[in-house]
């Protein structure tokens, strides 16, 4: 099954049977007893409903982002990757700073890293990118960059995080 298939199956199941579960709630908290093609019925027009637009959203972002082929790997919410740079942690920071959209979010310098938190906008809940120095060898350093939301439940982010991810290797990369 293709990744993109799982994220519509996935969000479909993940958003119907709880708006589905609230509803009968709700109806049973009223007396009006349970229907179970009501149920039926609701879960599959709110899922299906969800599904198609919030997947359809975040696969329209993705392929604004440059992504041709969607894969397992550029679907998640959670992304990472390993970075090779001639700039130390100190000289990491001062670009990081510079940088119009990174400079703007909350930077803790870490014992061997540094911790980026972005607030909430209209776009996202808000990530956590993490850039830690995995080795450090004369002029070469090494980094794992990962980004991901602060809500642990986003099943969809819009292309947010791998926008974080390549941002940084864009600034790490673009030594000047």
């Amino acid at each position: 099954m293709k990744p993109i298939t799982k994220l519509y199956l996935k969000t479909f199941l993940l958003t119907g049977i709880p708006y589905g579960l609230i509803m009968l709630g709700f109806d049973l908290a009223n007396g009006e007893g349970f229907s179970l093609w009501k149920y039926l019925f609701l879960s599959f027009f709110f899922g299906i409903t969800m599904s198609l637009i919030l997947v359809s959203f975040h696969r329209h972002r993705l392929k604004k982002n440059g992504i041709q082929e969607i894969s397992n790997d550029t679907i998640g919410v959670n992304q990472s990757i390993n970075l090779k740079s001639g700039l130390n942690k100190t000289d990491l920071i001062k670009k990081l700073k510079n940088d119009p959209i990174i400079g703007k979010m909350k930077m803790t310098e870490t014992e061997n890293g540094i911790l980026l938190k972005s607030g909430v906008t209209w776009k996202s809940w808000g990530e956590e990118i993490k850039i830690m120095l995995k080795s450090e060898k004369e002029s070469d350093f090494e980094y794992i960059v990962s980004s991901s939301p602060k809500l642990k439940t986003m099943l969809i982010d819009y292309g947010k995080n791998l926008e974080n991810i390549n941002r940084i290797e864009n600034v790490i990369k673009n030594i000047t």
